[in-house]
């Protein structure tokens, strides 16, 4: 288990984190940017660790033993991008939990990451929450994929 400040992540188990999965796999906000397989997707980039952080791998959030999404990376490319994402149960939305968790998971990667130059969020345009939270967490604006529909957003975009 990764222990953060207020939340822990823990290694996604498709047969315990079973509800979870499929809780979000049916949540048509999270299917935006995520595979409608998330199962399939989730066992393929199951982190084999379970005390650090894993680049390409998913974590299930814990909070006061309530699973209240998942956070992984995507891509780290060779000029240290680190792509993150995550998903947040529909029953813990607008509670501050995606707020936390990026702000957590953001100095969590800053010092365990090796070669971490920024950090980059893909938000779609219209998600308005995940761009405030983006924001309130210092990532800042820096580019727009017209093809896709989405803002990127990078944390260390103002070192540029």
């Amino acid at each position: 288990m990764i222990h953060l400040r207020t939340l822990n992540l823990e290694k996604v188990s498709e047969i315990e984190h079973y509800d979870l999965i499929k809780n979000l796999e049916r949540d048509s906000k999270v299917q935006q940017y995520i595979s409608k397989n998330l199962s399939r997707w989730l066992s393929k980039h199951q982190a084999e660790s379970e005390d650090k952080i894993e680049i390409g791998k998913s974590y299930v959030i814990e909070k006061d033993n309530h699973y209240i999404g998942i956070v992984g990376s995507l891509s780290f490319s060779n000029e240290g991008i680190l792509e993150v994402w995550y998903a947040i149960k529909k029953n813990f939305r607008e509670k501050g939990y995606g707020e936390k968790i990026l702000a957590e998971i953001t100095p969590y990667l800053i010092e365990h990451v090796q070669g971490l130059n920024d950090i980059e969020l893909k938000i779609d345009k219209n998600n308005k929450v995940s761009k405030k939270i983006a924001e309130r967490n210092g990532y800042l604006l820096e580019e727009s994929d017209k093809d896709l529909g989405i803002d990127i957003y990078h944390y260390f975009g103002r070192k540029r």
